[in-house]
């Protein structure tokens, strides 16, 4: 089976492995996806950025590893390694559509909920191997987490 997929130039086909895989499975990881389209110019780096905004809106399964929105995508990660709520507004922060579009800001408010009383990210679920390091304790405020928060200010300030 072989299709175009919204992020790809038109003449792009994919060939997906297995047919027993539903449908919504055929997006390939979010990711990979927003990082692969850099190669094939702005046309394709505004289809990933609609394709990441929708997903905020479905909110449904999609990817061979069924990434969905829901509580784990939501807790606060650092630093960035799996796809979740934190990495997906900093990465969408750089892009003026993004910014311009009014399904962002709900993501944004979403990630400014997580903020402690200092203005600090509280890191909810850092990476297994990194727990222990004191820049992504778990329940804890961190520094360099704050940061990259603070990245995202930036971008859609200006």
């Amino acid at each position: 089976m072989a299709s175009r997929r919204l992020w790809m130039p038109a003449d792009t086909t994919v060939e997906f492995a297995s047919p027993r895989k539903p449908p919504s499975t055929h997006a390939t990881r979010p990711r990979p996806r927003a990082r692969s389209s850099l190669r094939f110019g702005v046309a394709a780096v505004d289809d990933a950025v609609e394709f990441l905004l929708s997903h905020w809106v479905t909110r449904r399964p999609i990817g061979p590893c069924h990434w969905g929105i829901g509580g784990l995508f939501r807790q606060v990660e650092y630093p960035f390694l799996r796809y979740n709520l934190f990495y997906y507004v900093h990465v969408l922060s750089f892009f003026r559509l993004a910014q311009q579009d009014e399904r962002f800001p709900s993501a944004v408010a979403a990630l400014e909920a997580k903020l402690d009383l200092d203005g600090q990210l509280v890191v909810e679920r850092p990476h297994r191997g990194l727990k222990r390091l004191t820049f992504c304790e778990t329940g804890e405020p961190s520094s360099l987490a704050t940061e990259r928060y603070r990245e995202i200010g930036h971008n859609l300030s200006g």
